[in-house]
């Protein structure tokens, strides 16, 4: 939205000031361990640093001898990028034979200590000491640079300026003195806004410009209702629909400046409701807006896979399956869009989407048939009475199934029953020892559900002719359980409703009962005629 007058202009500049924090050299290396171990979609095509030859010559009085390194953003995280040694003056040069991409850069001091570099031209020549880094910057030969420092140096004073006003303001008590400080704030704002304007316009296809403008906060009239009041869910759709009207998103650039990140960060985790379809909906628009293949695109698809795939947000997961599917996996006998992960973890990554997308959210569970102690009594999920159905899968040698069963049996018999939830319980119990021990383990603790398991007569019979049990008794998908609802590990939890679809994930049973409640509160049952 537009800054509003009287609004301290210190959180306007917080705004328009492209990078917040400030990272250390070990932090930024921390970053590099974690970001590449942290995901299975990073790969050498997606961070690799090849790009046009360039030459980056800076001298740092007071570093004579001293290793300085070279640090690229990708994101909002400083990756390395190179490392040179000074001459006795201090003077560095890095020319990488794979050449730079264009983006800001940081260079970095022992200390550690550094400052940032806008790299988008063949040679760039900067002077500086290591007492003041970005204090007594001298830029020798770059205009980019010239015009970044020049920004920054003018929004630090201006600053300073409202810092002054505003400290007079919150001390002064006279109506008209405040007012004029307010005056003298929206003229700094004012100036600010002029200045950012006119770089922009004079400088049209330098990265300093496309950063000044990407900083800036778009303004918009603010919708009013018929009464005169603001009219907030227009305000909302409006602010949304305009969130992106500074980027360029087929620039490629922009991935390697913070303030994009920080963008899309916002845009994906706060902007947009965290509903797995809109998500879906509105993230698909976006990449829509980039060239289908350039680096702004395989940022964005990577960062929304990553961050869904590692979501501990019940639901969530519908996302993950969603980018995998639309932008990773093939389809229709064509290939994914996706070019920079090795056929063995693309392999990998598709095949967990496509066990997972049957099992998100509002899809109907699949039905399991299986059988009971005696391995006489088949019973099926979609054969249980009640109106919601918790389906536990476990093993009787886990220990964590061991512990969480009981508090399951316990809350099942105290409130569950009277809320009208089942349990389908399945059990793996495909050798002798298994079954004694899930007998023991049911009348030790009195789990008077519905318990049934991939028992060890039908598990050695079916390996032999599964043919003796389907379509009879049960289909290959209940006995191949495991696959069906990707059990890799135990205990495992669903919620299904009525209509046997999935309302919950790994829930606890507190969560459960809850959850229950709020359902039923939502759609209570229909009064019998």
């Amino acid at each position: 939205m537009g800054q509003r007058v009287g609004q301290p202009f210190t959180s306007m500049l917080e705004r328009i000031l492209p990078w917040g924090k400030v990272f250390t050299f070990v932090a930024m290396k921390n970053s590099i361990r974690t970001s590449l171990l942290l995901t299975a979609l990073v790969a050498g095509k997606l961070f690799a640093q090849d790009g046009p030859k360039r030459e980056i010559e800076v001298t740092i009085a007071g570093s004579a001898k001293d290793t300085v390194y070279l640090a690229n953003y990708y994101g909002n995280k400083l990756y390395y990028a190179d490392t040179c040694v000074a001459d006795a003056k201090g003077k560095v040069v890095f020319k990488s034979e794979k050449g730079y991409k264009a983006g800001m850069y940081a260079v970095v001091v022992p200390g550690p200590k550094y400052f940032e570099v806008v790299v988008n031209e063949p040679v760039i020549k900067l002077s500086t000491d290591t007492a003041d880094l970005l204090g007594n910057l001298v830029v020798r030969s770059s205009k980019e640079n010239e015009l970044f420092s020049a920004y920054i140096k003018f929004l630090n004073a201006r600053k300073k300026d409202s810092e002054v006003l505003n400290e007079q303001g919150n001390k002064g008590s006279d109506p008209m003195a405040k007012s004029a400080i307010k005056a003298q704030l929206k003229e700094l704002d004012e100036a600010v806004k002029t200045y950012q304007r006119e770089l922009i316009a004079n400088n049209f296809g330098t990265l300093a410009a496309a950063l000044v403008k990407m900083s800036m906060t778009v303004e918009l009239p603010e919708p009013l209702k018929t009464d005169g009041t603001l009219d907030s869910a227009a305000a909302y759709y409006q602010f949304r629909a305009h969130f992106w009207d500074n980027f360029d998103l087929k620039d490629e650039r922009i991935v390697r400046v913070p303030v994009f990140a920080n963008k899309f960060d916002e845009y994906i985790g706060k902007t947009i409701p965290q509903v797995p379809d809109t998500i879906n909906a509105l993230v698909d628009q976006l990449i829509q807006r980039t060239d289908g293949k350039n680096d702004a695109f395989k940022y964005m698809v990577n960062t929304v896979t990553h961050k869904f795939e590692t979501s501990d947000i019940m639901g969530m997961d519908a996302v993950f399956v969603h980018m995998a599917l639309t932008y990773f996996c093939p389809k229709d006998g064509k290939p994914g869009r996706v070019d920079w992960m090795t056929e063995e973890k693309l392999d990998k990554l598709c095949e967990r989407a496509n066990k997972q997308a049957p099992l998100t959210l509002g899809r109907k569970a699949p039905n399991l048939s299986l059988p009971d102690t005696t391995e006489q009594n088949w019973l099926s999920l979609y054969d249980m009475p009640q109106e919601y159905v918790v389906i536990i899968f476990w093993d009787p040698h886990c220990g964590h199934c061991k512990k969480e069963l009981p508090v399951f049996a316990e809350l099942y018999k105290s409130e569950m029953k009277d809320l009208d939830i089942g349990v389908y319980c399945v059990s793996k119990s495909v050798d002798s020892t298994l079954m004694k021990d899930w007998k023991a383990f049911i009348r030790e603790h009195d789990l008077d559900w519905t318990n049934v398991g991939l028992t060890e007569t039908v598990f050695r019979e079916a390996k032999k002719d599964p043919r003796k049990y389907i379509p009879k008794y049960t289909t290959i998908e209940s006995l191949n359980y495991s696959e069906t609802y990707d059990v890799y590990s135990t205990p495992k939890v669903f919620l299904v409703d009525g209509e046997r679809k999935f309302r919950g994930k790994q829930l606890s049973p507190e969560q459960i009962v809850d959850l229950v409640k709020k359902l039923k509160e939502r759609n209570p049952p229909k009064a019998k005629e």
